[in-house]
Protein backbone atom coordinates (compact mmCIF):
# COMPACT_ATOMS: atom_id res chain seq x y z
CA UNK A 1 0.00 0.00 0.00
CA UNK A 2 0.92 3.82 -0.82
CA UNK A 3 4.84 4.23 -1.10
CA UNK A 4 6.16 1.13 0.69
CA UNK A 5 6.16 -2.43 0.04
CA UNK A 6 3.08 -3.89 1.39
CA UNK A 7 3.00 -6.86 3.58
CA UNK A 8 1.27 -8.96 6.02
CA UNK A 9 2.01 -9.31 9.72
CA UNK A 10 2.07 -12.57 11.83
CA UNK A 11 1.73 -11.56 15.37
CA UNK A 12 5.09 -12.17 16.90
CA UNK A 13 6.18 -9.14 14.32
CA UNK A 14 2.84 -6.88 15.21
CA UNK A 15 4.46 -7.28 19.10
CA UNK A 16 8.01 -6.11 17.39
CA UNK A 17 6.49 -2.96 15.95
CA UNK A 18 4.05 -2.49 19.07
CA UNK A 19 0.20 -2.43 19.90
CA UNK A 20 -1.59 -0.06 21.35
CA UNK A 21 -3.18 -0.62 24.56
CA UNK A 22 -4.93 2.29 24.93
CA UNK A 23 -6.75 1.46 21.41
CA UNK A 24 -7.79 -1.71 22.58
CA UNK A 25 -8.22 -1.52 26.03
CA UNK A 26 -10.09 1.30 26.38
CA UNK A 27 -12.99 0.28 24.34
CA UNK A 28 -13.21 -3.69 25.88
CA UNK A 29 -13.18 -2.08 29.09
CA UNK A 30 -16.02 -0.05 28.27
CA UNK A 31 -17.88 -2.96 26.38
CA UNK A 32 -17.24 -5.14 28.98
CA UNK A 33 -18.90 -2.94 31.80
CA UNK A 34 -21.64 -2.08 29.32
CA UNK A 35 -22.24 -5.62 28.96
CA UNK A 36 -22.30 -6.58 32.70
CA UNK A 37 -24.70 -3.44 33.60
CA UNK A 38 -27.19 -4.58 30.67
CA UNK A 39 -27.26 -7.77 31.87
CA UNK A 40 -27.98 -7.48 35.37
CA UNK A 41 -30.54 -3.99 34.67
CA UNK A 42 -31.40 -4.16 31.19
CA UNK A 43 -34.71 -1.69 31.29
CA UNK A 44 -32.75 0.96 34.07
CA UNK A 45 -29.62 0.94 31.51
CA UNK A 46 -31.95 1.63 28.59
CA UNK A 47 -34.04 4.29 30.26
CA UNK A 48 -30.26 6.04 31.63
CA UNK A 49 -29.17 5.79 27.91
CA UNK A 50 -32.42 6.91 26.44
CA UNK A 51 -32.30 10.53 28.91
CA UNK A 52 -28.97 10.83 28.33
CA UNK A 53 -29.60 10.44 24.26
CA UNK A 54 -32.42 12.54 24.24
CA UNK A 55 -30.60 15.65 26.01
CA UNK A 56 -27.60 15.37 23.54
CA UNK A 57 -29.61 15.00 20.80
CA UNK A 58 -32.17 17.87 21.30
CA UNK A 59 -29.24 20.37 22.46
CA UNK A 60 -27.46 18.96 19.62
CA UNK A 61 -29.05 18.37 16.30
CA UNK A 62 -28.44 21.69 14.62
CA UNK A 63 -24.88 20.76 14.92
CA UNK A 64 -25.73 17.64 13.85
CA UNK A 65 -27.40 18.76 10.95
CA UNK A 66 -25.35 21.77 9.72
CA UNK A 67 -22.48 19.25 9.52
CA UNK A 68 -24.06 16.92 7.83
CA UNK A 69 -24.93 19.50 5.18
CA UNK A 70 -21.22 20.69 5.13
CA UNK A 71 -20.24 16.81 4.91
CA UNK A 72 -22.23 17.14 1.42
CA UNK A 73 -21.46 20.28 0.51
CA UNK A 74 -17.27 19.15 0.75
CA UNK A 75 -18.01 16.09 -1.50
CA UNK A 76 -19.31 18.78 -4.50
CA UNK A 77 -16.28 20.64 -3.73
CA UNK A 78 -13.96 17.61 -4.32
CA UNK A 79 -15.75 16.85 -7.54
CA UNK A 80 -15.26 20.58 -9.11
CA UNK A 81 -12.06 21.65 -7.65
CA UNK A 82 -8.40 20.71 -8.72
CA UNK A 83 -7.78 18.83 -5.99
CA UNK A 84 -9.84 16.44 -7.50
CA UNK A 85 -7.13 15.57 -9.73
CA UNK A 86 -4.66 13.86 -7.43
CA UNK A 87 -3.79 10.67 -7.74
CA UNK A 88 -3.36 8.41 -4.90
CA UNK A 89 0.32 6.91 -4.52
CA UNK A 90 1.77 9.78 -7.43
CA UNK A 91 1.15 9.84 -11.22
CA UNK A 92 3.04 6.29 -11.43
CA UNK A 93 0.63 4.27 -9.23
CA UNK A 94 -1.95 1.86 -11.13
CA UNK A 95 -5.57 0.45 -9.97
CA UNK A 96 -5.34 -2.74 -7.74
CA UNK A 97 -8.94 -3.34 -8.26
CA UNK A 98 -11.46 -3.10 -11.69
CA UNK A 99 -14.16 -0.67 -11.28
CA UNK A 100 -16.99 -3.17 -10.63
CA UNK A 101 -15.00 -4.68 -7.46
CA UNK A 102 -14.06 -1.13 -6.32
CA UNK A 103 -17.88 -0.12 -6.74
CA UNK A 104 -19.28 -4.22 -5.15
CA UNK A 105 -16.90 -3.60 -1.91
CA UNK A 106 -17.50 -0.42 -1.41
CA UNK A 107 -21.12 -0.81 -1.56
CA UNK A 108 -21.23 -3.60 0.76
CA UNK A 109 -18.73 -2.54 3.50
CA UNK A 110 -21.00 0.26 3.60
CA UNK A 111 -25.42 0.25 4.42
CA UNK A 112 -25.66 -2.97 2.68
CA UNK A 113 -26.96 -4.36 5.45
CA UNK A 114 -29.10 -1.16 6.36
CA UNK A 115 -30.81 -0.90 2.90
CA UNK A 116 -31.90 -4.91 3.25
CA UNK A 117 -33.52 -4.55 6.48
CA UNK A 118 -34.87 -1.03 6.29
CA UNK A 119 -35.63 -0.70 2.38
CA UNK A 120 -39.76 -1.35 2.87
CA UNK A 121 -40.53 -0.25 6.19
CA UNK A 122 -39.42 3.21 6.25
CA UNK A 123 -40.92 4.13 3.21
CA UNK A 124 -44.48 2.29 4.51
CA UNK A 125 -44.02 3.52 8.22
CA UNK A 126 -43.54 7.19 7.37
CA UNK A 127 -46.61 7.07 4.64
CA UNK A 128 -48.54 6.48 7.47
CA UNK A 129 -47.39 8.10 10.33
CA UNK A 130 -45.70 11.13 9.03
CA UNK A 131 -44.17 13.51 11.13
CA UNK A 132 -47.06 15.26 12.98
CA UNK A 133 -45.95 18.65 12.09
CA UNK A 134 -45.63 18.26 8.58
CA UNK A 135 -49.34 18.44 8.07
CA UNK A 136 -49.71 15.86 6.22
CA UNK A 137 -52.65 12.76 6.11
CA UNK A 138 -51.76 9.33 6.79
CA UNK A 139 -51.64 7.68 3.35
CA UNK A 140 -52.01 10.68 0.89
CA UNK A 141 -50.12 11.63 -1.93
CA UNK A 142 -48.51 13.89 0.11
CA UNK A 143 -47.41 11.59 2.85
CA UNK A 144 -46.17 9.14 0.22
CA UNK A 145 -44.03 11.66 -1.71
CA UNK A 146 -42.91 12.96 1.98
CA UNK A 147 -42.20 9.08 3.06
CA UNK A 148 -39.93 8.10 0.08
CA UNK A 149 -38.03 11.78 0.30
CA UNK A 150 -37.54 10.82 3.60
CA UNK A 151 -36.37 7.55 3.02
CA UNK A 152 -34.05 8.85 0.46
CA UNK A 153 -32.75 11.13 2.54
CA UNK A 154 -31.46 8.59 5.47
CA UNK A 155 -29.85 6.51 2.58
CA UNK A 156 -28.25 8.27 0.06
CA UNK A 157 -26.02 11.52 -0.37
CA UNK A 158 -25.87 12.14 3.86
CA UNK A 159 -24.78 9.08 5.13
CA UNK A 160 -22.14 7.98 1.70
CA UNK A 161 -21.14 11.58 2.75
CA UNK A 162 -20.44 10.61 6.09
CA UNK A 163 -18.48 7.84 5.31
CA UNK A 164 -16.50 9.48 1.86
CA UNK A 165 -15.44 12.83 3.42
CA UNK A 166 -12.58 10.35 5.96
CA UNK A 167 -11.76 8.32 3.09
CA UNK A 168 -10.74 11.58 0.81
CA UNK A 169 -8.87 13.58 3.53
CA UNK A 170 -7.02 10.42 5.01
CA UNK A 171 -6.56 8.92 1.70
CA UNK A 172 -4.52 12.51 0.80
CA UNK A 173 -2.67 11.99 3.68
CA UNK A 174 -1.48 8.16 3.22
CA UNK A 175 -1.04 8.02 -0.36
CA UNK A 176 0.85 11.40 -1.06
CA UNK A 177 2.04 12.83 1.98
CA UNK A 178 3.21 9.50 3.65
CA UNK A 179 1.55 9.46 6.74
CA UNK A 180 0.55 6.05 8.61
CA UNK A 181 -2.72 4.17 8.25
CA UNK A 182 -4.61 6.00 11.40
CA UNK A 183 -7.90 8.23 11.12
CA UNK A 184 -5.83 10.31 13.37
CA UNK A 185 -3.55 11.00 10.03
CA UNK A 186 -6.67 12.90 8.39
CA UNK A 187 -4.93 15.90 10.45
CA UNK A 188 -1.18 15.88 9.28
CA UNK A 189 -1.81 17.55 6.02
CA UNK A 190 -2.05 20.95 8.64
CA UNK A 191 -0.74 19.49 11.79
CA UNK A 192 2.23 17.65 10.22
CA UNK A 193 4.61 16.03 12.66
CA UNK A 194 1.75 16.59 15.37
CA UNK A 195 -0.63 13.97 14.84
CA UNK A 196 2.27 11.51 15.31
CA UNK A 197 2.23 12.74 19.26
CA UNK A 198 0.82 9.35 21.00
CA UNK A 199 -1.60 11.24 22.80
CA UNK A 200 -2.88 13.06 19.80
CA UNK A 201 -3.36 9.46 17.77
CA UNK A 202 -4.46 7.87 21.20
CA UNK A 203 -7.44 10.05 21.26
CA UNK A 204 -8.81 9.82 17.88
CA UNK A 205 -8.18 6.31 16.67
CA UNK A 206 -9.16 5.51 20.59
CA UNK A 207 -12.93 7.19 20.12
CA UNK A 208 -13.19 5.69 16.69
CA UNK A 209 -12.51 2.11 17.38
CA UNK A 210 -15.00 2.34 20.18
CA UNK A 211 -17.10 4.12 17.29
CA UNK A 212 -17.07 1.45 15.33
CA UNK A 213 -16.98 -1.79 17.85
CA UNK A 214 -20.73 -0.02 19.27
CA UNK A 215 -21.71 -0.10 15.20
CA UNK A 216 -21.11 -3.03 14.24
CA UNK A 217 -22.69 -5.01 17.15
CA UNK A 218 -25.94 -2.99 16.47
CA UNK A 219 -26.07 -3.61 13.08
CA UNK A 220 -25.28 -7.42 14.03
CA UNK A 221 -28.12 -7.08 16.48
CA UNK A 222 -30.54 -6.26 14.07
CA UNK A 223 -29.65 -8.83 11.64
CA UNK A 224 -29.70 -11.40 14.60
CA UNK A 225 -33.10 -9.97 14.51
CA UNK A 226 -34.25 -10.33 10.89
CA UNK A 227 -32.25 -13.40 10.24
CA UNK A 228 -34.22 -15.38 13.30
CA UNK A 229 -37.78 -13.67 11.93
CA UNK A 230 -36.56 -15.17 8.43
CA UNK A 231 -35.83 -18.71 10.06
CA UNK A 232 -38.99 -18.83 11.34
CA UNK A 233 -41.08 -17.78 8.04
CA UNK A 234 -38.95 -20.11 5.97
CA UNK A 235 -38.21 -23.02 7.77
CA UNK A 236 -40.54 -22.80 10.64
CA UNK A 237 -37.92 -22.48 13.16
CA UNK A 238 -38.84 -20.41 16.61
CA UNK A 239 -37.24 -17.15 17.84
CA UNK A 240 -35.33 -18.63 20.86
CA UNK A 241 -32.21 -17.72 22.88
CA UNK A 242 -30.61 -21.01 21.28
CA UNK A 243 -31.97 -19.86 17.96
CA UNK A 244 -29.99 -16.06 18.38
CA UNK A 245 -26.87 -17.53 20.19
CA UNK A 246 -26.47 -20.32 16.98
CA UNK A 247 -27.10 -17.58 14.42
CA UNK A 248 -24.43 -15.25 16.30
CA UNK A 249 -21.97 -18.36 16.46
CA UNK A 250 -22.07 -18.47 12.76
CA UNK A 251 -21.78 -15.03 11.46
CA UNK A 252 -19.06 -14.05 13.41
CA UNK A 253 -17.18 -17.61 12.29
CA UNK A 254 -18.15 -16.86 8.87
CA UNK A 255 -16.62 -12.86 9.13
CA UNK A 256 -13.66 -14.24 11.25
CA UNK A 257 -12.85 -16.99 8.39
CA UNK A 258 -13.36 -14.26 5.38
CA UNK A 259 -11.53 -12.01 7.73
CA UNK A 260 -8.22 -14.08 7.87
CA UNK A 261 -8.41 -14.60 4.18
CA UNK A 262 -7.75 -11.02 3.42
CA UNK A 263 -9.21 -8.53 1.09
CA UNK A 264 -8.45 -10.25 -2.02
CA UNK A 265 -9.59 -13.77 -1.28
CA UNK A 266 -12.13 -13.13 1.17
CA UNK A 267 -13.81 -9.38 0.96
CA UNK A 268 -13.97 -9.74 -2.88
CA UNK A 269 -15.73 -12.36 -3.39
CA UNK A 270 -18.18 -12.33 -1.22
CA UNK A 271 -19.04 -8.64 -2.17
CA UNK A 272 -18.99 -9.34 -5.63
CA UNK A 273 -21.80 -12.15 -4.96
CA UNK A 274 -23.37 -9.64 -2.68
CA UNK A 275 -23.73 -6.82 -5.06
CA UNK A 276 -25.08 -9.44 -7.89
CA UNK A 277 -27.37 -10.58 -5.66
CA UNK A 278 -28.57 -6.74 -4.95
CA UNK A 279 -28.73 -6.44 -8.78
CA UNK A 280 -30.80 -9.72 -9.02
CA UNK A 281 -33.58 -8.64 -6.45
CA UNK A 282 -33.87 -4.87 -7.51
CA UNK A 283 -34.45 -6.10 -11.13
CA UNK A 284 -37.21 -9.06 -10.14
CA UNK A 285 -39.04 -6.83 -7.94
CA UNK A 286 -39.03 -3.65 -10.61
CA UNK A 287 -40.11 -6.90 -13.29
CA UNK A 288 -42.49 -8.40 -11.66
CA UNK A 289 -43.81 -5.82 -9.08
CA UNK A 290 -45.64 -2.16 -9.74
CA UNK A 291 -42.83 -1.45 -12.76
CA UNK A 292 -45.14 1.76 -14.13
CA UNK A 293 -46.48 2.73 -10.59
CA UNK A 294 -42.70 2.71 -9.28
CA UNK A 295 -41.36 4.81 -12.10
CA UNK A 296 -44.21 7.71 -11.53
CA UNK A 297 -43.65 7.58 -7.69
CA UNK A 298 -39.73 7.89 -7.92
CA UNK A 299 -39.98 10.77 -11.03
CA UNK A 300 -42.34 13.24 -7.93
CA UNK A 301 -40.93 11.59 -4.93
CA UNK A 302 -36.98 12.16 -6.70
CA UNK A 303 -37.98 15.64 -7.74
CA UNK A 304 -39.35 17.08 -3.66
CA UNK A 305 -36.54 14.88 -2.63
CA UNK A 306 -33.63 16.95 -4.20
CA UNK A 307 -35.86 20.35 -4.45
CA UNK A 308 -36.01 20.08 -0.57
CA UNK A 309 -33.22 18.68 0.35
CA UNK A 310 -31.16 21.73 1.92
CA UNK A 311 -34.69 22.61 4.16
CA UNK A 312 -35.18 18.75 4.91
CA UNK A 313 -31.69 18.62 6.11
CA UNK A 314 -31.51 21.72 8.94
CA UNK A 315 -35.05 20.56 10.10
CA UNK A 316 -34.45 20.48 14.19
CA UNK A 317 -38.04 21.18 15.12
CA UNK A 318 -37.10 24.59 16.52
CA UNK A 319 -40.81 24.88 17.34
CA UNK A 320 -43.55 21.99 18.58
CA UNK A 321 -46.68 21.01 16.78
CA UNK A 322 -48.47 23.36 18.78
CA UNK A 323 -46.04 26.14 16.98
CA UNK A 324 -44.55 26.97 20.28
CA UNK A 325 -40.60 28.20 20.70
CA UNK A 326 -38.99 24.67 22.27
CA UNK A 327 -36.04 26.78 24.11
CA UNK A 328 -33.83 25.58 25.97
CA UNK A 329 -36.13 22.82 27.39
CA UNK A 330 -38.07 20.26 26.26
CA UNK A 331 -40.96 19.47 26.71
CA UNK A 332 -42.68 16.24 27.06
CA UNK A 333 -45.32 17.43 24.33
CA UNK A 334 -43.16 18.41 21.86
CA UNK A 335 -42.07 16.53 18.76
CA UNK A 336 -38.66 14.89 18.81
CA UNK A 337 -39.39 13.30 15.11
CA UNK A 338 -35.90 14.83 13.61
CA UNK A 339 -34.34 13.81 15.81
CA UNK A 340 -35.01 10.16 16.23
CA UNK A 341 -34.88 9.46 12.77
CA UNK A 342 -33.05 12.08 10.56
CA UNK A 343 -30.55 13.60 13.18
CA UNK A 344 -29.99 9.56 14.76
CA UNK A 345 -29.42 8.14 11.30
CA UNK A 346 -26.49 11.21 10.78
CA UNK A 347 -25.23 10.04 14.16
CA UNK A 348 -25.63 6.48 13.59
CA UNK A 349 -23.83 6.41 10.20
CA UNK A 350 -20.67 8.74 11.98
CA UNK A 351 -19.85 5.74 14.13
CA UNK A 352 -19.29 4.49 11.12
CA UNK A 353 -17.09 6.83 8.69
CA UNK A 354 -13.66 6.78 9.97
CA UNK A 355 -13.47 3.00 9.84
CA UNK A 356 -15.27 2.75 6.64
CA UNK A 357 -13.39 5.96 4.89
CA UNK A 358 -10.19 3.98 6.28
CA UNK A 359 -11.31 0.90 4.76
CA UNK A 360 -12.50 2.31 1.68
CA UNK A 361 -9.12 3.96 0.87
CA UNK A 362 -7.29 0.43 0.51
CA UNK A 363 -9.49 -0.06 -2.52
CA UNK A 364 -8.38 3.28 -4.27
CA UNK A 365 -4.83 3.21 -5.12
CA UNK A 366 -3.77 4.58 -8.74
CA UNK A 367 -7.52 6.53 -8.57
CA UNK A 368 -8.04 9.94 -8.63
CA UNK A 369 -9.68 12.25 -5.56
CA UNK A 370 -12.36 12.93 -8.09
CA UNK A 371 -13.08 9.00 -8.71
CA UNK A 372 -13.15 8.38 -4.95
CA UNK A 373 -15.68 10.40 -4.55
CA UNK A 374 -17.81 9.53 -7.39
CA UNK A 375 -17.29 5.67 -6.59
CA UNK A 376 -17.83 6.01 -2.53
CA UNK A 377 -20.62 8.98 -2.77
CA UNK A 378 -22.33 9.70 -5.52
CA UNK A 379 -22.52 5.67 -7.38
CA UNK A 380 -23.66 4.44 -3.98
CA UNK A 381 -26.26 7.08 -2.96
CA UNK A 382 -27.87 6.38 -6.06
CA UNK A 383 -27.95 2.75 -5.69
CA UNK A 384 -29.54 3.59 -2.23
CA UNK A 385 -31.88 6.11 -3.87
CA UNK A 386 -32.89 2.96 -6.70
CA UNK A 387 -33.28 0.44 -3.80
CA UNK A 388 -35.85 2.76 -1.51
CA UNK A 389 -37.79 3.70 -4.84
CA UNK A 390 -38.01 -0.09 -5.91
CA UNK A 391 -39.11 -1.54 -2.65
CA UNK A 392 -40.41 0.98 -0.36
CA UNK A 393 -42.86 1.17 -3.54
CA UNK A 394 -43.76 -1.97 -3.64
CA UNK A 395 -44.42 -2.45 0.13
CA UNK A 396 -46.90 1.33 -0.48
CA UNK A 397 -48.70 -0.02 -3.48
CA UNK A 398 -49.48 -3.75 -1.35
CA UNK A 399 -50.28 -1.19 1.35
CA UNK A 400 -53.14 0.93 -0.80
CA UNK A 401 -53.86 -1.27 -3.67
CA UNK A 402 -53.92 -4.40 -1.44
CA UNK A 403 -56.51 -6.29 -3.40
CA UNK A 404 -54.25 -6.33 -6.50
CA UNK A 405 -52.37 -8.61 -4.07
CA UNK A 406 -54.55 -10.50 -2.00
CA UNK A 407 -54.10 -13.93 -3.49
CA UNK A 408 -50.38 -13.83 -3.75
CA UNK A 409 -49.76 -12.65 0.15
CA UNK A 410 -50.86 -13.77 3.92
CA UNK A 411 -50.98 -11.54 6.12
CA UNK A 412 -51.80 -14.15 8.60
CA UNK A 413 -54.99 -12.04 9.71
CA UNK A 414 -53.57 -8.41 9.65
CA UNK A 415 -55.69 -5.78 8.02
CA UNK A 416 -52.82 -4.05 6.38
CA UNK A 417 -48.99 -4.74 5.51
CA UNK A 418 -49.32 -1.71 8.23
CA UNK A 419 -50.71 -3.46 10.89
CA UNK A 420 -48.50 -7.24 9.46
CA UNK A 421 -45.41 -4.90 10.17
CA UNK A 422 -46.39 -3.53 13.90
CA UNK A 423 -47.67 -7.24 14.78
CA UNK A 424 -44.60 -9.00 13.37
CA UNK A 425 -41.90 -6.16 13.58
CA UNK A 426 -39.59 -4.61 10.79
CA UNK A 427 -37.29 -7.34 10.81
CA UNK A 428 -40.24 -9.83 8.56
CA UNK A 429 -41.15 -7.27 6.28
CA UNK A 430 -38.80 -7.65 3.78
CA UNK A 431 -39.57 -11.37 3.24
CA UNK A 432 -43.43 -10.70 3.28
CA UNK A 433 -43.40 -8.05 0.67
CA UNK A 434 -41.03 -10.64 -1.23
CA UNK A 435 -43.97 -12.82 -1.67
CA UNK A 436 -45.96 -10.74 -4.11
CA UNK A 437 -42.79 -11.43 -6.79
CA UNK A 438 -42.54 -14.74 -8.15
CA UNK A 439 -39.84 -17.48 -6.97
CA UNK A 440 -40.22 -16.39 -3.68
CA UNK A 441 -39.60 -19.99 -2.36
CA UNK A 442 -36.25 -19.46 -3.91
CA UNK A 443 -36.01 -15.37 -3.02
CA UNK A 444 -36.70 -15.82 0.60
CA UNK A 445 -33.82 -18.43 1.66
CA UNK A 446 -31.43 -16.09 -1.17
CA UNK A 447 -32.75 -12.95 1.12
CA UNK A 448 -31.19 -14.59 4.70
CA UNK A 449 -28.45 -15.31 2.73
CA UNK A 450 -27.54 -11.60 1.73
CA UNK A 451 -28.45 -10.06 5.19
CA UNK A 452 -25.70 -12.99 6.48
CA UNK A 453 -22.96 -12.32 3.36
CA UNK A 454 -24.07 -8.32 3.63
CA UNK A 455 -22.95 -8.21 7.27
CA UNK A 456 -20.29 -10.47 6.91
CA UNK A 457 -18.62 -8.47 4.57
CA UNK A 458 -19.00 -5.37 7.05
CA UNK A 459 -18.04 -7.08 9.82
CA UNK A 460 -14.74 -8.40 7.95
CA UNK A 461 -13.70 -5.03 6.69
CA UNK A 462 -14.49 -3.78 10.21
CA UNK A 463 -12.26 -6.14 11.94
CA UNK A 464 -9.43 -5.80 9.10
CA UNK A 465 -9.07 -2.19 9.41
CA UNK A 466 -9.71 -1.89 13.36
CA UNK A 467 -6.89 -4.44 13.98
CA UNK A 468 -4.54 -2.93 11.88
CA UNK A 469 -5.06 0.57 13.93
CA UNK A 470 -4.06 -1.82 16.59
CA UNK A 471 -0.71 -1.75 15.98
CA UNK A 472 2.00 1.13 16.05
CA UNK A 473 3.74 1.93 13.02
CA UNK A 474 1.67 -0.01 10.62
CA UNK A 475 2.80 1.99 7.31
CA UNK A 476 3.16 -1.01 4.52
CA UNK A 477 1.26 -3.40 6.13
CA UNK A 478 -1.69 -4.89 4.39
CA UNK A 479 -3.20 -7.07 7.27
CA UNK A 480 -3.03 -7.37 10.53
CA UNK A 481 -2.12 -10.32 12.62
CA UNK A 482 -5.05 -13.13 12.66
CA UNK A 483 -5.28 -13.36 16.49
CA UNK A 484 -6.32 -9.51 16.43
CA UNK A 485 -8.82 -9.59 13.65
CA UNK A 486 -10.16 -12.80 15.90
CA UNK A 487 -10.32 -10.65 19.15
CA UNK A 488 -12.07 -7.98 18.01
CA UNK A 489 -14.80 -10.36 15.96
CA UNK A 490 -15.43 -11.94 18.58
CA UNK A 491 -16.04 -9.05 21.03
CA UNK A 492 -18.21 -7.65 18.54
CA UNK A 493 -20.47 -10.68 18.29
CA UNK A 494 -20.35 -11.09 21.93
CA UNK A 495 -21.52 -7.62 22.59
CA UNK A 496 -24.21 -8.08 19.87
CA UNK A 497 -25.81 -11.35 21.61
CA UNK A 498 -25.61 -10.06 25.10
CA UNK A 499 -27.54 -6.83 24.30
CA UNK A 500 -30.08 -8.77 22.10
CA UNK A 501 -30.44 -11.43 24.40
CA UNK A 502 -31.23 -8.72 27.09
CA UNK A 503 -33.77 -6.80 24.68
CA UNK A 504 -31.13 -4.13 24.81
CA UNK A 505 -30.15 -3.85 20.90
CA UNK A 506 -32.11 -0.06 21.24
CA UNK A 507 -29.04 0.57 24.09
CA UNK A 508 -25.84 -0.18 21.90
CA UNK A 509 -27.81 1.38 18.82
CA UNK A 510 -27.80 4.64 21.11
CA UNK A 511 -24.17 4.19 22.40
CA UNK A 512 -22.90 4.08 18.94
CA UNK A 513 -25.29 7.04 18.48
CA UNK A 514 -23.47 8.81 21.25
CA UNK A 515 -19.98 7.92 20.40
CA UNK A 516 -21.21 8.89 17.17
CA UNK A 517 -21.36 12.91 18.81
CA UNK A 518 -17.61 13.13 19.29
CA UNK A 519 -16.32 11.55 15.72
CA UNK A 520 -18.83 14.05 14.09
CA UNK A 521 -16.37 16.82 15.75
CA UNK A 522 -13.41 15.02 14.24
CA UNK A 523 -15.11 15.02 10.80
CA UNK A 524 -15.52 18.08 11.35
CA UNK A 525 -12.01 19.44 12.41
CA UNK A 526 -10.93 17.25 9.59
CA UNK A 527 -12.27 18.78 6.44
CA UNK A 528 -11.62 22.62 8.09
CA UNK A 529 -8.06 21.79 8.38
CA UNK A 530 -7.86 20.05 4.71
CA UNK A 531 -9.48 23.32 3.33
CA UNK A 532 -6.74 25.07 5.23
CA UNK A 533 -4.51 22.99 3.40
CA UNK A 534 -5.57 23.41 -0.05
CA UNK A 535 -5.94 27.20 0.38
CA UNK A 536 -2.15 27.60 2.00
CA UNK A 537 -0.66 25.18 -0.56
CA UNK A 538 -2.20 25.26 -3.78
CA UNK A 539 -0.23 26.87 -5.27
CA UNK A 540 2.73 25.33 -3.94
CA UNK A 541 5.05 23.16 -6.88
CA UNK A 542 4.47 20.10 -4.60
CA UNK A 543 0.76 20.56 -4.70
CA UNK A 544 0.24 21.85 -7.95
CA UNK A 545 2.21 18.71 -9.24
CA UNK A 546 0.11 16.21 -7.59
CA UNK A 547 -2.91 18.30 -8.91
CA UNK A 548 -1.61 17.55 -12.53
CA UNK A 549 -0.73 13.54 -11.88
CA UNK A 550 -3.40 12.69 -13.96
Amino acid sequence: MGNNKSKNLSMREAMERGLRPGVILIPVIIFVTLIAIGTVNGEMFISALNSFFVSLMVNGSWFVSLATLAFVLFMVFIMVHPIGNVKLGGKDAKPEYSLWNWFAISLCAGIGTGIVFWGPVEPLRFAVQPQLSAGLESGSREAVIWALSKSYLHWSFAPYATYAIFGVVIAFAYYNLRSSYSVSSGFSPVLGKTTEKKWFKGLVDTLTVFAITGGCAGSLGYGLLQISSGLNTVFGIPATTWTYIAICVFIVVMYNVSSVTGMDRGIRWLSDKNAWAFLIMMVLAFLFGPGQWICNLFAESIGDFLSGFVKSITAVSAFNDAGQAVGSVWHQSSELWPQWWDHYYFVDFLSFGPIVGLFCIKLAKGRTLRQFVVMNWLVPSIFGIIWFAIFGGLALDIQYNFAAYADKIDLQGCASLFDYMQQFGNEAMMLKVIEVIPFASVLKPLILLLIVVSFVTMADSTTSTVALMSIQNNAGVDEAPTLLKIMWGLIMGLAALVFTLTGSIDGIKIIKTIAGFPILIVGVAMIIMFLVYIVKNGRSKTVKDMMNDQ
